[in-house]
């Protein structure tokens, strides 16, 4: 007997290898004078409580900056308002992650529901991630500008809402 693919699923499990191959391609990119300054002395340590080097910070992934959100986390003591803002971007980066991981898991098993669910939420975090980046003026700025990480979250979320929208039509209609 013949197995045949579904090609909605296939749309949809794509999607997740690139939301995690996402999380280590750039979210934000640096520019101008900046990204000259970074690539003339790309050894010399810029955040060394996190081993980020010049290097390391020319274009800075999601995962870079769940680096520098943990570490952040435990040094601000004494300002509330930073530790609320840290906890806020730490909390969204383990959602979208969370929401990768169990959507592929959903789509696996045939649960179409809880992969719109958390498609749904992986494009709230994403929206809300994108929100407070700009909202706090660190993109774009003079030294900052978006990485292609900033935009695939929310389509790719949006490409999992809808397949798995589909797959339900597509399963009724049998």
């Amino acid at each position: 007997m013949k197995k045949k693919f579904n090609i909605l699923k296939i749309i949809i499990i794509i999607a997740c290898v690139i939301g995690f191959i996402g999380l280590i391609l750039p979210y934000e990119a640096s520019i101008g004078e900046y990204k000259e300054y970074l690539q003339e002395t790309p050894e010399t340590i810029n955040i060394k409580e996190v081993n980020l080097t010049n290097e390391d910070v020319i274009n800075i992934s999601m995962l870079e900056n769940f680096k520098v959100y943990s570490y952040a986390m435990n040094g601000s003591e004494g300002n509330s308002w930073l530790a609320g803002e840290l906890m806020i971007n730490f909390i969204l980066t383990i959602v979208l992650i969370i929401s990768i991981i169990l959507v592929l898991l959903f789509t696996a098993f045939n649960k179409k529901i809880l992969s719109i669910i958390f498609g749904l939420l992986l494009l709230g975090s994403s929206l809300l991630m994108n929100y407070d980046i700009v909202d706090r003026g660190v993109i774009p700025s003079t030294k900052y500008t978006y990485g292609i990480s900033y935009y695939i979250y929310p389509v790719i979320a949006l490409v999992i809402i809808v397949s798995s929208i589909m797959l339900i039509i597509k399963n009724k209609k049998k």
